[in-house]
């Protein structure tokens, strides 16, 4: 009984000392998912966040709106990426990635046929 007591003690003393090693690594790969995160959103989903309100801030409208902004020339591939870079979703980068744009904007072409 008192061998386990000791072990206890020692276990939670020297777990104690190791705890802020691990707790700066998890900091350390978190950032790295959220970096990894916001470099990157398929033209797919990006539409679908534009339609559902992701964007409203940066002046995306969304649901039917966002339908009659597309209609009117309102809403583009650019403006698109450019909310999303604004928002912190996609790298700027992106905005030089002439594909990219090309697949947002065949994506945006769909939504009415949906």
């Amino acid at each position: 009984m008192k061998g386990l007591i000791i072990t206890g003690l020692s276990s939670l003393v020297l777990g104690s000392f190791f705890s802020p090693v691990n707790a700066t690594e998890m900091m350390a790969v978190n950032s790295t998912v959220e970096q990894n995160q916001i470099s990157y959103i398929s033209p797919l989903n990006l539409v679908s966040h534009g339609r559902g309100g992701t964007f409203s801030e940066q002046g995306i409208p969304s649901h039917v709106r966002f339908s009659l902004a597309i209609q009117s020339g309102k809403v583009d591939a650019e403006s698109l990426v450019q909310a999303a870079v604004e928002a912190g979703r996609l790298s700027s980068e992106i905005l030089n990635n002439s594909a990219y744009l090309s697949n947002v904007q065949f994506e945006l072409s769909q939504v009415n046929n949906d």
